[in-house]
C-alpha cells in the first residue's frame, strides 16, 4: 500500500497539472509563430517570458526529481534572468498605464480658453 502522504502529493501534483494544462491550452493549440504577430509588444515579451520561464523550471524539476542539486546548476542563473526580464516588463506595464490615464485626463482650464478663444468675436 502506498504512503498516503506520497499519495496525497502525487494528487496535488496530478491537478496542478491538469490547471496548467487547461490554462495554456489556448496557447499551446497554436504555433508561437501564430500567436506572436496577435499580440501588442507588451503582451509579446510577457508571453515570451512565460515560455522561458516555464521551460527553465520544468529543467529545474527535471533535475531536482534527478537527484541533481539544481541550486548549483546554471538553471538558477537563467531563471533568475527571466525573472528579472518579468520584473522590467512589469514595470514596463505600470509606466505605460501610468502615461495613458495621464494622457485621457482633461485640463479644464485649458480647455475652456481653447472654446473661449475660438468662440469669441474679434
Amino acid at each position: 500500500m502506498a504512503d498516503p502522504k506520497i499519495s496525497k502529493h502525487v494528487d496535488q501534483l496530478a491537478t496542478a497539472v491538469d490547471q496548467i494544462q487547461t490554462a495554456l491550452g489556448p496557447i499551446l493549440s497554436q504555433p508561437l509563430t501564430d500567436t506572436l504577430p496577435k499580440l501588442t509588444p507588451i503582451q509579446r515579451c510577457e508571453l515570451e517570458a512565460l515560455v522561458a520561464y516555464a521551460i527553465n523550471t520544468l529543467y529545474w524539476v527535471y533535475l531536482k526529481v534527478n537527484g541533481v542539486p539544481p541550486k548549483e546548476h546554471p538553471v538558477m542563473d537563467e531563471l533568475q534572468r527571466v525573472q528579472r526580464y518579468i520584473e522590467k516588463i512589469n514595470r514596463a506595464k505600470k509606466s505605460n498605464n501610468k502615461q495613458e490615464s495621464r494622457a485621457m485626463r482633461v485640463d479644464a482650464n485649458a480647455a475652456s480658453r481653447i472654446i473661449q478663444n475660438a468662440t469669441s468675436k474679434k
